[in-house]
């Protein structure tokens, strides 16, 4: 490099001799002690064009989480909800097509994955088919991810439509409030129509089950009487048959509410006195026999609560 010295007479001389001469456009002293100095200035190094950039990899996708994985899934429902009854899923009903839907749920793939969330969200999809879920009045549409309206005491009165890309917890009637366990399934007086599942029972978090004043039919699943935590069990104004099942496991049920239905047998020996009942109504069904003498020692039956008995039993009475 030459030093700063020669590089300063350089600039002198040269322009001494462009004195009196026009400068070229472009031209200056500086770009003549350059070219002076270094030679002619290296032309720019052109763009790589696509053609000239090396090969590279794909990304390569995240792997995909394990509640994408069919077999993973049918495996944690079998054992979880049907005691491994292998066979399930290959007879035509709600349990294969609850199954079919969580198999081709890409929200419950990645979204809602734990065990407990796929659970939930396939019970009440077997809820959901067993009662006719496209035809019920209102959050039935599972096309449309958008807010509904359905009539619930305890739940979601506004949420989303059932089996959408949304939380289980959010959908109309429904409702969590400890930790994502599903607590509240309130769906009244909105067209379901069909049988209660036995699946049903393995909520084992849910303190309000209400599906009153709509076309439900058959018995009420004995399994039923495994939900120890509910305080409120509303199924009035039905068209359920059979007998009503053994209580003495709810041990925190206060609320009884069955009245308009056509259940028939005793109410007797069914461990009314396990329970923390304030408020029973058996009115207008086909019951049997004479009063449970263990409803007596309810102590919660005060005079500020009520009690409806059947008028069939009450002919019985002592």
């Amino acid at each position: 490099m030459c030093p700063l010295s020669t590089l300063h007479h350089l600039s002198q001389a040269d322009s001494k001799s462009s004195k009196g001469t026009k400068a070229g456009k472009g031209s200056s002293s500086y770009s003549s002690s350059y070219s002076m100095s270094y030679g002619p200035p290296t032309p720019p190094t052109p763009k790589p064009t696509r053609s000239t950039l090396p090969p590279t990899t794909p990304p390569t996708s995240a792997p995909s989480p394990i509640c994408c994985n069919p077999a993973y899934l049918e495996k944690l429902i079998l054992i979880n909800v049907y005691n491994n009854d292998v066979d399930i899923f290959d007879r035509d009903g709600p349990a294969k097509s609850a199954m079919e839907w969580l198999k081709g749920d890409t929200c419950s793939c990645g979204k809602f994955c734990t065990d407990l969330q796929l659970i939930q969200r396939y019970i009440l999809a077997v809820l959901y088919y067993s009662t006719g879920g496209p035809n019920w009045t209102s959050c039935g549409d599972a096309a449309s991810d958008a807010t509904c309206e359905v009539q619930s005491s305890y739940g979601n009165s506004e949420g989303f439509n059932w089996l959408t890309c949304n939380s289980e917890c959010e959908w109309g009637g429904t409702d969590c409030r400890n930790s994502g366990v599903l607590n509240v399934t309130d769906v009244e007086k909105n067209g379901l129509n069909g049988n209660l599942p036995p699946e049903i029972a393995k909520l084992s978090g849910l303190v309000v089950l209400a599906l009153e004043q709509n076309q439900l039919k058959g018995p009420i699943p004995s399994s039923y009487g495994d939900l120890d935590k509910l305080v409120v069990l509303d199924f009035d104004f039905n068209e359920l048959t059979g007998t009503l099942f053994d209580l003495r496991n709810m041990e925190r049920l206060q609320q009884l509410d069955l009245n308009s239905n056509f259940l028939l047998g005793s109410i007797e020996g069914l461990g009314w006195d396990q329970t923390m009942l304030t408020f029973i109504d058996l009115s207008y069904n086909k019951f049997t026999g004479t009063i449970a003498p263990e409803i007596g020692d309810l102590g919660g039956l005060s005079e500020s609560h009520y009690m409806y008995i059947p008028k069939e039993a009450n002919d019985q009475m002592p």
